[in-house]
């Protein structure tokens, strides 16, 4: 019966039916797109992660820079971005893994914006097949000066079938979209911390270079003797003994 009511609307509501289809492509088109660049993600991230951290660890900066390089991870160029402006200007890391943690979030989003417009227009554009058919009913009522429940039953029928495809298609791009948005907002939020814990191992990277100072060269022989006469006190003349006076 669904079937039969599908093929009646290509015949008489062909523009409705050709924008529910390309409304249900563009939503499957995204919804392939995203799984496949999301894939995986929080997995790959954290490996990578640790990997560079590890290499910070052990003052190895440029193992770290080439990993950062190699990587297809998008933390990678926070990361990449980042140990470019340590080796720089050390101050300005911060701000540096602020904004281009930004940028690579930005990208997660890429085509949610048409998703959910998808799913927010389809029911509208069922709707409105829904209208034109109820008006076709109704004026094929009023063309044949018949009335009553079975001469414009079949109108409506197909009218309403025009409804359910329009909320077939709202109903997945909806659901997707609502998963796709709650996944980048957890992935926001790790990058957030894992952009912290580069910042943080850089202070301390930073730190412990400043903390560890190379020790000064130890004299030796006749320097050594020199070094001591010299670092020893100079002896002091005694005091001059003041006294009395007789009145």
């Amino acid at each position: 019966m669904f079937v039969e009511i599908i093929w009646r609307m290509v015949k008489d509501d062909l523009f409705v039916v050709i924008l529910l289809a390309l409304w249900s492509v563009v939503a499957l088109a995204i919804i392939c797109e995203r799984v496949y660049s999301l894939w995986n993600m929080q997995g790959k991230t954290e490996a990578f992660k640790d990997r560079v951290l590890a290499a910070i660890g052990r003052g190895e900066l440029a193992a770290a820079s080439a990993l950062c390089e190699t990587s297809q991870c998008p933390l990678a160029e926070v990361y990449e971005k980042a140990l470019t402006a340590y080796q720089q200007t050390p101050e300005t890391v911060a701000e540096v893994v602020a904004l281009r943690r930004a940028d690579v979030v930005s990208k997660f989003k890429r085509y949610l914006w048409l998703l959910g417009s998808v799913g927010a227009s389809a029911p509208f554009v069922g709707l409105f097949g829904t209208v034109i058919g109820v008006v076709r009913a109704f004026h094929s009522m009023g063309q044949t000066g018949q009335g009553g429940f079975r001469v414009v039953a079949s109108g409506i029928s197909e009218a309403l079938g025009a409804t359910a495809l329009g909320l077939l298609v709202a109903i997945y791009a909806v659901i997707a979209y609502n998963y796709f948005v709650s996944k980048v907002n957890r992935l926001a939020l790790s990058y957030r911390i894992m952009g912290d814990e580069l910042v943080l191992a850089l202070n301390r990277r930073a730190a412990a270079g400043a903390i560890v100072a190379p020790l000064p060269a130890r004299p030796s022989g006749a320097n050594a003797a020199g070094a001591a006469a010299a670092a020893a006190p100079a002896p002091t003349a005694p005091a001059p003994r003041i006294e009395p006076s007789e009145a």
